[in-house]
């Protein structure tokens, strides 16, 4: 087999963890446990501004740990910005695959569109695919053979022209 079937095969392979993980990273990207800079300044400062009943908001950078806290601020800001690009780079990434694969999936022929989606998107067993599409063990072999070889000549055409950057998973 190829080096590009034995990708082919990979993708279709990974596929439920690949989605799985897209939807992880999608979750984490809108909804970040992040504390707050408000909340990072106002707990380092809090012990140097402590008046009466309550905190004193109107504390200054100058104070050196309302300095800090600020500083603090600037690179929790940074760190942030840098993980969630990577987030997005990579949701990005997966998602294009995915939404390659899922389409070239659906190009097949029906029968072998079926195969490939009960077998590695629903990750259905053999027998439970055979039952599902009324067809013998040999059927089901023949069109997941099949289907691999018109995946594979699609991403080799598209490679060829230039067009996808496949990423590994």
């Amino acid at each position: 087999m190829s080096d590009l079937a034995d990708r082919v095969i990979e993708w279709l392979k990974t596929y439920p963890s690949t989605k799985r993980r897209i939807e992880l990273i999608s979750f984490e990207l809108s909804s970040c446990p992040m504390i707050s800079e408000n909340e990072i300044i106002e707990s380092m400062a809090l012990s140097a501004h402590l008046e009466g009943q309550g905190y004193n908001h109107g504390g200054h950078p100058s104070d050196k740990t309302m300095a800090i806290a600020l500083h603090y601020k600037g690179k929790m800001w940074s760190i942030e910005d840098d993980m969630k690009r990577e987030m997005r780079q990579e949701l990005r990434a997966l998602k294009s695959d995915l939404d390659r694969l899922e389409h070239y999936v659906s190009i097949l022929k029906k029968r072998e569109g079926d195969v490939i989606r009960l077998l590695y998107f629903e990750q259905k067993t053999w027998f439970e695919a055979e039952e599902e599409l009324r067809v013998s063990k040999q059927t089901l072999s023949r069109c997941r053979k099949s289907a691999i070889r018109e995946l594979v000549s699609m991403f080799s055409m598209v490679e060829h022209i230039g067009v996808a950057d496949s990423v590994d998973h």
